[in-house]
């Protein structure tokens, strides 16, 4: 039975104070009366999140965690305290980062990036900030130009520190991103360049041609909810496409070209204008 962690464990027994859960092995745990199924049954597999309780007694709950050990997520600062800071890890109980374990000043509401382990002292779940120690350099079978779900885990100087896959770590630089992001946010991104240091460079749109026609239909999109007209061509100011459309000016001059091309948009001085429909 690994604490941390979900388990898949046999309902073995009830008591009055609730079920008790059992391994392989035959190590039992507590799944208390406060958190049984509508019709629990002995015999029956459950997956159980194992961690210890507020009077640090082992116990189970059906309910699924935010991050299991040896996984990096982005909680909630939900209280502090003078060794540290509470979080939400999706439970009654919240998880204590401590302030050995800490990189910056926090307050409530904040998000934090941190890894989630078991003390060998305390034998309790605890998260750390420090993850540059955690962080998996080993990024030779990643790709250049493949998709991924990133977890936004802070802000740094240049950009957005994220998490991906197996524990790597990316960045996705403020120059490039043309939409609000913030902490602990799950967003599709594209992995633009490996580094030798083992990080990963991030964009929010594929580079090349392989992100212009999700762009172009952006654009279509747009055009229909607008009566069939932009005030935006490839003379616009960069900034208002961003506001506009949320992508760089280069994207939109590639879209719209795909667009007039299939002679579904024409484009003028003022703007551009839906002339037909996609096949």
């Amino acid at each position: 039975m690994e604490l941390g962690k979900i388990n898949k464990l046999i309902a073995q027994r009830m008591a009055p104070q609730g079920m008790y859960l059992a391994d392989a092995d035959g190590n039992e745990v507590l799944l208390p009366n406060s958190r049984l199924p509508q019709q629990p049954k002995t015999g029956e597999e459950y997956e159980a999140f194992v961690y210890r309780d507020s009077e640090e007694r082992l116990i189970a709950t059906l309910e699924k965690p935010k991050a299991e050990v040896g996984e990096i997520t982005c909680l909630e600062v939900m209280d502090e305290a003078p060794f540290g800071y509470f979080l939400d890890l999706g439970l009654d109980k919240q998880i204590l980062l401590p302030k050995r374990e800490m990189r910056d000043d926090l307050k409530v509401g904040d998000y934090v990036g941190v890894l989630i382990y078991v003390d060998s002292i305390s034998e309790r779940l605890v998260a750390s900030a420090r993850l540059d120690r955690h962080f998996n350099r080993e990024i030779d079978g990643l790709n250049e130009g493949d998709g991924v779900e990133v977890l936004i885990l802070k802000k740094d100087r240049l950009g957005f520190v994220v998490t991906f896959g197996d524990k790597f770590q990316g960045m996705l630089y403020f120059n490039e991103v043309y939409q609000n992001l913030k902490p602990g946010q799950r967003i599709k991104a594209y992995i633009r360049k490996l580094r030798t240091d083992g990080k990963v460079d991030l964009i929010l749109q594929a580079e090349g041609m392989q992100h212009v026609e999700p762009s172009a239909q952006v654009i279509l999109d747009k055009l229909k909810a607008s009566n069939g007209f932009l005030a935006l061509h490839d003379k616009s100011d960069p900034n208002l496409i961003q506001k506009e459309l949320q992508m760089s000016k280069k994207t939109f001059k590639k879209a719209i070209g795909t667009l007039y091309k299939k002679k579904l948009i024409s484009i003028s001085e003022e703007g551009i204008r839906l002339e037909g429909e996609p096949n």
